[in-house]
C-alpha cells in the first residue's frame, strides 16, 4: 500500500510564513494613529479592465470582469473606504466617469509596461494624473523606462505591483531584473488580495533588505540614475497593499492606510482624494489586510467562470486559428469556449451559475426556486443559502465556507454522476462481460452505424444490437458533468496562478536568503506480505 504524507516540515514552514507576515501586519497597524488615517484599496477592478493579458482571454475575447464600476463602489463603501480608485488596465475610464458625475475620486490606472531588455511585461499603478497626461503614459508605456520617467517629471507616483509575477514566456527570469526594480522604483505592493502567502513574505523581506548602499551598487553596475526616476536611495522602500479584486467581492478587505496628520482638519480645506495622493507622494502608508494561500484566488475564479458561463459569446473559429498564440493554446481555448458554450443551452447550469455569483454576494436563492428544485439538487441550495449567510458574517468565515462548499459540491455532483451512470443502460447487467473473447465483446457491444439512433435512440431489428441510448444518458448527466468541469477548473487555475513559477520563487529565496521552501518526500511504505 502507498502512503502519501502531507508533509509536516510543508506545514511548518506555511505557519511560519503567516506568523512572519502577521508581526508586520502588526506592527504596521500601529505605526499611524487611526483618526489620522484615510483608509484606501490601492490595486481594483471593474467592467472597464475589459482586455486581459492573459493570451486565453484574449483568444476567447474575455473581458477581466463585467463588475459594474456602481458594485465596485458600493463594495468599498461596505468595507469603510474613505477613499474611491478604480486600477483598470491601461485606462482611468471609471475615475473620469465618476468625476463627471461629481464624486470625489483618486484616479488611477494599472499600467502594463514593457521591460525591453528581458521581453517581459510588468503593472505599474498609477495615481492622480490628468486627462492630458493619460495618453502620454499609455504612449511611453511601451518602454518602462521611459515611462518611468515622465512619471517621474510630473510627480505622478507609482506603485509596483506584485514584484514577484510578471507576464512573460520566459523560462527564467534574470536576477538582474529585480537589481534594476529596486533601483527604479520606491514604491512595492507588498500586500495583494489575491497572491499568496509565499510571495508575499518574500516580497517583504526582499524589499526591506534594500539598504542604500545595495541600491547604489545596483545603480552603478546598470548605469542607472535613481532620480531620474524619483527614488530616493537613502530612504526606506515604501510597502503598500490592495485587493487586485475584479469581482466586487473583497474590494476594500485589503488595502493601505495613508497617514494624514491633522486629518480632521485638514478635511475642512482638501478633499479626500487630494490628501490621500499627498500622501502617497509622501509615501505615508501602511498596508493592512488578510493574504491566504489560494483560498480568495478560489472565490474569485468561481464568480469569473460563473460569469464566463452565462455571458460568453461566441468568439469565432477564424479568430482562434490566426490569433497568437501555441498550438496547444489555441485548441485549449476551443476546448474551453465549446464548454461555455454548451452551458448556455443548458437553462439548469445557467440558473445553478448565476444563484451562485447570488451568493457570493450575500443573496440567497428565493423561496419559489428551492421549493421547485429537484430532490437530488436540494445539496446545492443547502451550499448556497451557507454561502450567503457566511457573506453577512466575517471574511475569515466566508472565505472557510465558499471554499468548504465548493469541495462539497465537487464530490456531491461527482457522486450524482456515479449514480445516474450506474443507472443507465451502460451498466446494465446484461452489457458485463462475462469472457475476454473478441466474439463476446463484439456480440454484447455492437452499436448500430446511424449515428442519429446511436446518438438519439430507436428501434433497431437486430436483437443482439446494444440497446444504448447515449442522448438519454447525456441528457441526465449534462448538467452535473457541467458544473463538476467547471468546480474542478476553478481549483486547478487558481493552483496554476498561484504555483506555476514555483522554481522561480525557490531561486528568488536563495537569493534573498530567507523564506526557503522545504524539501519534500514522498514515503512509500509495504506491509510484510504486500507486494507493490
Amino acid at each position: 500500500m502507498i502512503h502519501f504524507d502531507s508533509n509536516p516540515c510543508d506545514r511548518e514552514f506555511r505557519k511560519s510564513l503567516q506568523q512572519e507576515f502577521s508581526r508586520y501586519l502588526e506592527g504596521e497597524s500601529k505605526r499611524f494613529l487611526p483618526e489620522d488615517c484615510l483608509k484606501i484599496d490601492l490595486h481594483c477592478h471593474d467592467h472597464n479592465s475589459d482586455t486581459p493579458e492573459e493570451l486565453w482571454g484574449r483568444i476567447l475575447k474575455l473581458p477581466e470582469t463585467w463588475l459594474k464600476t456602481k458594485k465596485l463602489v458600493k463594495c468599498l463603501r461596505n468595507n469603510a473606504c474613505d477613499v474611491i480608485t478604480m486600477t483598470n488596465h491601461n485606462n482611468a475610464r471609471s475615475c473620469w466617469a465618476l468625476l463627471e458625475k461629481g464624486q470625489d475620486v483618486l484616479t488611477g490606472a494599472e499600467f502594463t509596461c514593457h521591460f525591453p531588455e528581458y521581453n517581459l511585461f510588468v503593472h505599474i499603478l498609477t495615481y492622480g494624473f490628468t486627462r492630458q497626461q493619460e495618453p502620454v503614459l499609455l504612449r511611453k508605456r511601451k518602454d518602462i523606462y521611459q515611462f518611468l520617467h515622465y512619471a517621474a517629471e510630473q510627480n505622478i507616483p507609482v506603485i509596483l505591483p506584485h514584484p514577484l509575477y510578471f507576464y512573460t514566456r520566459n523560462d527564467r527570469i534574470d536576477p538582474a531584473l529585480f537589481e534594476k526594480l529596486a533601483v527604479m522604483f520606491e514604491r512595492f505592493e507588498v500586500l495583494n488580495g489575491q497572491r499568496d502567502l509565499w510571495q508575499s513574505v518574500l516580497t517583504l523581506n526582499w524589499a526591506q533588505g534594500l539598504t542604500p548602499e545595495k541600491i547604489h551598487r545596483y545603480a552603478k553596475k546598470h548605469r542607472l540614475n535613481p532620480e531620474e526616476f524619483g527614488v530616493d536611495p537613502h530612504k526606506p522602500k515604501i510597502l503598500a497593499g490592495g485587493s487586485d479584486d475584479h469581482m466586487g467581492i473583497f474590494a476594500g478587505e485589503c488595502g493601505s492606510y495613508l497617514h494624514i496628520p491633522n486629518l480632521a482638519e485638514r478635511l475642512t480645506r482638501a478633499k479626500p482624494s487630494e490628501l490621500a495622493l499627498e500622501a502617497i507622494r509622501i509615501g505615508s502608508i501602511s498596508p493592512y489586510g488578510q493574504v491566504l494561500e489560494n483560498q480568495k484566488l478560489n472565490i474569485a475564479l468561481l464568480d469569473y467562470f460563473s460569469g464566463i458561463a452565462t455571458r460568453i459569446e461566441d468568439p469565432g473559429l477564424l479568430r482562434i486559428l490566426f490569433h497568437r498564440g501555441e498550438i496547444s493554446d489555441k485548441l485549449a481555448c476551443l476546448a474551453i469556449g465549446n464548454l461555455m458554450l454548451e452551458m448556455q443551452k443548458h437553462k439548469n447550469a445557467q440558473l445553478f451559475f448565476n444563484f451562485v455569483h447570488d451568493a457570493l454576494l450575500g443573496k440567497k436563492p428565493g423561496r419559489l426556486i428551492k421549493w421547485k428544485i429537484k430532490k437530488d439538487y436540494r445539496f446545492c441550495i443547502e451550499h448556497l443559502d451557507r454561502i450567503s449567510d457566511s457573506k453577512n458574517a466575517s471574511p475569515e468565515a466566508f472565505v472557510e465556507t465558499v471554499n468548504d462548499s465548493i469541495a462539497s459540491l465537487f464530490k456531491q455532483f461527482n457522486l450524482l454522476i456515479i449514480e445516474r451512470f450506474r443507472k443507465s443502460s451502460l451498466s446494465h447487467p446484461a452489457n458485463k462481460l462475462e469472457r475476454f473473447s473478441s466474439e463476446e465483446i463484439a456480440r454484447k457491444f455492437e452499436v448500430p452505424s446511424q449515428l442519429s439512433e446511436l446518438v438519439f435512440g430507436g428501434r433497431t431489428k437486430r436483437s443482439d444490437m446494444s440497446r444504448l441510448n447515449i442522448s438519454d444518458l447525456l441528457d441526465h448527466l449534462s448538467f452535473p458533468v457541467l458544473v463538476t468541469v467547471v468546480l474542478a477548473g476553478t481549483i486547478l487555475a487558481s493552483t496554476r496562478v498561484l504555483y506555476q513559477n514555483r522554481r522561480f520563487l525557490n531561486e528568488f529565496a536563495e537569493t534573498v536568503g530567507c523564506n526557503r521552501h522545504p524539501r519534500r518526500a514522498l514515503y512509500l511504505t509495504d506491509t510484510l506480505m504486500d507486494k507493490n
